[in-house]
């Protein structure tokens, strides 16, 4: 495995789980600090496209919000050390609840969500 932004192929397992699979590691490039996982084959071409992740219906944004609030909470406090003054994305990023607190800590914050129905 290389890492796709710098080709380096040293990579360092971190702590955590995926939380819709923790089979998956979490991997950090030791050369240029991009975090990702160490297999994406569980992702299909269509994946995000109507992944039905909230039930059938649309929630609000502010429901959308309150719901995953203990989870990006979470993710704040696991990664506030390695993303504090650095640029952050996150790709599927919801409701974006996660960036908006990643935003006083991060250089720059941004995320991006293909799901169709948002």
């Amino acid at each position: 495995m290389t890492c796709y932004l710098c080709s380096s192929s040293d990579f360092l397992c971190r702590d955590g789980k995926v939380r819709d699979n923790s089979s998956l590691k979490i991997l950090e490039c030791t050369q240029c600090g991009l975090v990702m996982l160490d297999s994406f084959q569980h992702i299909s071409t269509d994946h995000y496209a109507d992944s039905g992740m909230h039930g059938s219906d649309l929630l609000s944004i502010e429901s959308w919000l309150k719901q995953v609030e203990q989870d990006d909470q979470r993710r704040l406090q696991m990664l506030k050390s390695s993303i504090a003054n650095r640029r952050l994305l996150d790709f599927g990023c919801g409701a974006a609840g996660f960036i908006r607190k990643a935003q006083s800590i991060a250089a720059e914050a941004v995320g991006v969500e293909p799901e169709s129905r948002v």
